[in-house]
């Protein structure tokens, strides 16, 4: 399979291509990536001379039309994804994630692309504080459930997607929040774990009560593989580890605490003033459980090795 990833060199999408390479070493990997601040080429050093890698951007009409030329698949990463970065500048974030989808698509289109898998969030479902678990059908067209500017642009490029299913063999995967090796320290975990390391303090909203379901990326890449070779096409897919217990910012705070408690490390908590700050994200997987898919057992063993 020629294979093209969009926002390869990125946490996620780097995750998959290592996830490919290894487990269908005849498969060709194109990356494509405009490696801005989270892209970095480093990430896709283990796979070094086993893919081919391209520097550009997915807004770009011709470049991505030339490179799908030959393609059997598409696997759709590419796109802005720090919450907060989207509050002070949503017009970047809408015109990569949507912007960038439908230039995409259209060019799969065009050269009879045979499989393509867009890569979206649960956060396009939104809040989840009244204890349900989302399920695929609870997505509604429009952006009005979700919250951020972020999530509203990939609620967005969620139904674009959908669109094109009755143009092109397509499929929509929204995972949870994934952490592991390679992730940008932005996000929650590695800014941490970074901030302990310099003897920083740890720093939570309110009280830390915000529940995130915890998805190691590489459970997260098999996942995404699955999909792309063995889903029917058309099918949207959850992808979540539904963590039991349910983990808490703080439950997660104190664990890593306990671990680097030598380094004089502690917690500082912020009044929450974020305007667009979900208390909770929870999905069913039962749809993506049913190709056999699982995530890791033991979800603290997996902290542990990214730590």
């Amino acid at each position: 399979m020629r294979v093209t990833v969009t926002g390869g060199a990125g946490f996620i999408g780097s995750s998959f291509v290592r996830h490919v390479v290894r487990t269908r070493p005849d498969d060709e990997v194109t990356v494509l990536d405009a490696l801005t601040y989270a892209g970095n080429r480093a990430n896709l050093a283990p796979v070094e001379g086993k893919v081919t890698f391209v520097h550009g951007d997915i807004c770009d009409e011709a470049l991505v039309d030339e490179l799908l030329v030959g393609s059997d698949a598409v696997v759709h990463f590419a796109a802005e994804s720090h919450v907060t970065r989207s509050e002070t500048d949503p017009a970047l974030f809408e015109r990569t994630n949507v912007t960038g989808t439908r230039v995409l698509l259209e060019a799969a289109v065009r050269h009879d692309v045979s499989r393509f898998v867009h890569i979206s969030t649960d956060e396009v479902y939104g809040d989840a504080d009244g204890g349900q678990r989302f399920v695929e059908g609870d997505k509604e067209p429009g952006d009005a459930q979700a919250t951020s500017a972020y999530a509203k642009s990939k609620a967005r490029a969620d139904d674009l997607a959908l669109a094109f299913r009755d143009r092109i063999p397509l499929n929509v995967v929204r995972p949870t929040n994934n952490f592991g090796p390679y992730q940008f320290p932005e996000k929650a975990l590695p800014r941490w774990v970074t901030r302990v390391l310099r003897g920083e303090p740890i720093s939570l909203w309110g009280e830390g009560d915000q529940v995130r379901d915890w998805l190691f990326v590489e459970d997260n890449a098999a996942a995404i593989d699955l999909v792309l070779t063995a889903a029917p096409p058309g099918e949207v897919y959850n992808v979540g580890a539904n963590n039991e217990p349910e983990i808490r910012n703080r439950d997660l705070a104190h664990w890593l605490l306990g671990r680097l408690w030598d380094r004089g490390a502690r917690i500082e908590h912020q009044l929450d003033t974020r305007q667009h700050h979900d208390a909770r994200y929870s999905v069913d997987t039962t749809r993506i459980h049913g190709l056999g898919w699982a995530p890791s057992p033991d979800v603290w063993s997996r902290f542990e090795q990214t730590c």
